[in-house]
């Protein structure tokens, strides 16, 4: 209370530490043609009038000690991935970045009619990139506390320190910027990491607008917490009929796109040869040769594809959903 009614900001306090290098900060700015002139580091904010590093600085320092953690959990609550990443906030946000996005695994489909690819993460759109940026930007760093990142089967949860910062949650659902930390904020902007709109909670919305799943968002006083579900979670991953459904196969695809092309000729022609299956598919891909249609089918297509007959009269046919 003593700190709200003196407008207090973490930002502009001096830094308990003051022997602070920046050498990580330094780089980032060299990659956008920018030096950390004397001059610079005061119009950030990094130093105060008294010539002393602020909250500011250490957050962007190699010494700075706040941490996020992501981790990774199976069904049963075992670890999967657990790391921890800290120094100057805005490495941190880039290996989180990078270890979220791989974490955001891919579900691909095939569709059945038209043997085209269709792909889903399993967090949509940029919800889980926005989120990790909300939850770094606007915390509440004076309360010693981490940022966590955690990946369970049906969904993310992202906890950071620090309730709604001078608004409802009405208001930043309708994207109304509040700055618990406006020149930290600024700094990434200024660095091209973030879109500074306020647009992060309403993009992440929108991003599940055509799912039957929606995040979920909830304030204490001193936490803020986000949980996105996971949208291909409790998906069919089985591989159905080609004709009448689609394919599917989470996380890795295999098929290629000479097999994709098989595929689709074998719908339009079960029984064929692979002499008749070299004359189709060339009119699409003259490059392809019999032998290479001969080695798909054998190593890459068995799951999907059966001949039947003798070798000499016999044909390729795609398997029914009861054969796989």
């Amino acid at each position: 209370m003593i700190m709200e009614s003196h407008s207090y900001s973490y930002e502009d306090d001096i830094s308990e530490e003051q022997d602070l290098t920046f050498k990580s900060f330094e780089r980032t700015l060299e990659e956008n043609d920018i030096n950390l002139t004397p001059r610079l580091m005061n119009t950030m904010g990094l130093k105060a009038k008294s010539g002393k590093y602020t909250n500011l600085a250490y957050l962007l320092s190699d010494q700075s000690e706040i941490v996020v953690k992501v981790a990774e959990y199976d069904s049963e609550m075992n670890f999967k991935i657990k790391k921890s990443f800290k120094g100057s906030l805005v490495n941190v946000l880039k290996n989180v970045e990078e270890q979220v996005e791989r974490l955001n695994d891919l579900r691909v489909v095939i569709d059945g009619s038209s043997f085209k690819r269709i792909e889903t993460k399993s967090y949509p759109g940029a919800s889980i990139r926005e989120m990790v940026l909300n939850a770094i930007c606007h915390a509440n760093y004076f309360i010693r506390s981490n940022i966590k990142i955690e990946f369970f089967p049906d969904k993310a949860k992202i906890t950071s320190p620090g309730g709604i910062f001078n608004a409802s949650m009405d208001d930043i659902m309708n994207g109304v910027q509040t700055y618990r930390n406006p020149r930290l904020v600024h700094v990434f902007d200024k660095l091209g990491m973030i879109e500074n709109f306020g647009t992060g909670i309403p993009r992440t919305m929108e991003s599940y607008k055509n799912y039957g799943v929606k995040p979920e968002f909830k304030a204490t006083e001193n936490f803020f917490f986000v949980t996105l579900p996971n949208v291909n979670y409790l998906k069919n991953d089985s591989i159905t009929d080609p004709i009448t459904d689609p394919i599917t196969d989470p996380i890795t695809d295999p098929i290629s796109d000479l097999g994709l092309e098989i595929m689709k000729a074998l719908k339009l022609n079960p029984g064929i040869n692979t002499i008749k299956l070299s004359e189709i598919i060339q009119t699409n891909l003259p490059s392809v040769s019999r032998n290479m249609i001969k080695n798909e089918l054998k190593r890459n297509l068995t799951v999907y594809v059966e001949h039947r007959g003798s070798n000499r009269n016999g044909g390729y046919y795609l398997k029914s959903k009861d054969d796989k």
